[in-house]
């Protein structure tokens, strides 16, 4: 008990430091790091050599090789370390050596682009393990999305470049998800307006419905990702600066009470609420709870709408199959009457 209260003292005054106002700040306020010169990654071709990793939960041999037999489908190589099928635990090998993993294909020079083989969770513990300046300096596209989230916000971060929240080894290569893939990381273009299709058999699901929380229209760089990991780095130095983007969040798996709780969490206690647009994916299963309950759409109306920016859901990127390739630090228009956006430049050179 003692060790608890200890820690939990030890926590509140690290939580008070990061919180702690600057000259001439109020209490409550904090402030941000200047964001480095973004870095805009050269685009992707066919012989491309694509580095794998599993810096969060571990995978089987037989996913593996799917992942590789995908890439090989697009014609690109594929590299990996023996680590990548480490366990320990729910972890694809302990923090140190994940952390290295994702290091070295990033200091390879033969390695032209870095996939994570799947997300699951653990790569928020090796954020203060990365050496960013290597990484500044050994530039690649990075790709990868739900616990990836924390990968992707961190890099761009620290070091300003461009970061891709999209296909994983995992996921299902299917025609949709593999021509967003092209379109943005192969065949860079000053514009693109990304599609939008809704998911098979969704028809009667709300949680797959297209619709305008509020209207409006909006330009800014695009950052964001999965909900509950953007949360769960509130407070830290990776902590996302929302203020003057167009945000794109979603999730998975979670009750509707649980999503309500860590979009507050993000309002109040990030800039979020600063952010000029904010487009949501389709959140497959957050649309339930205890009874009694709110439903999601009301939950997310009672929270965004009074924001006055642009609201959308159910656009075709998230924990589904049809997914759009998201790069973080772009800018983008996004349009919430229409239910679309569209990238403003290209995202790889």
């Amino acid at each position: 008990m003692a060790d608890r209260r200890s820690f939990i003292k030890k926590s509140a005054a690290l939580t008070a430091l990061a919180m702690a106002s600057g000259p001439g700040m109020k209490a409550g306020e904090y402030s941000i790091a200047p964001a480095p010169s973004r870095i805009i990654p050269k685009r992707l071709k066919e012989g491309d050599l694509i580095g794998l990793v599993t810096p969060g939960s571990s995978v089987t041999a037989e996913q593996l090789a799917a992942c590789i037999s995908k890439l090989e489908d697009l014609g690109f190589r594929t590299a990996y370390n023996e680590t990548v099928l480490s366990e320990y635990g729910y972890f694809a090998g302990q923090d140190q050596e994940r952390a290295d993993e994702l290091m070295d294909m990033f200091t390879r020079e033969d390695v032209d682009g870095i996939m994570c083989v799947r997300g699951g969770y653990g790569s928020i513990r090796i954020l203060d393990l990365l050496d960013y300046d290597q990484i500044q300096k050994n530039p690649k596209a990075f790709i990868g999305y739900s616990d990836i989230t924390a990968l992707i916000t961190a890099i761009y971060q620290e070091t300003g470049l461009v970061t891709f929240h999209g296909l994983m080894g995992v996921s299902d290569f299917n025609r949709f998800s593999v021509k967003s893939f092209k379109n943005v990381l192969m065949e860079p273009r000053d514009s693109y307006k990304y599609p939008y299709k809704r998911e098979k058999e969704t028809r009667n699901n709300p949680e797959y419905d297209l619709y305008t929380i509020r209207g409006g229209r909006a330009e800014g760089s695009l950052i964001g990702g999965n909900i509950s990991v953007l949360d769960s780095i509130i407070g830290t130095r990776f902590e996302p600066d929302f203020e003057d983007k167009v945000v794109y969040l979603e999730d998975v798996e979670e009750k509707t009470y649980r999503m309500d709780k860590m979009l507050y969490h993000l309002l109040s206690g990030t800039n979020l609420n600063k952010a000029v647009g904010i487009i949501l994916g389709s959140c497959d299963q957050c649309n339930m709870g205890e009874e009694p309950t709110l439903s999601l759409k009301v939950a997310l109306d009672d929270l965004l709408r009074p924001l006055g920016i642009p609201v959308s859901y159910g656009l075709s990127f998230g924990h589904i199959k049809r997914m759009l390739t998201m790069p973080s630090g772009i800018r983008a228009a996004f349009d919430a009457d229409k239910n679309s956006f569209e990238l403003l430049e290209a995202a790889v050179i």
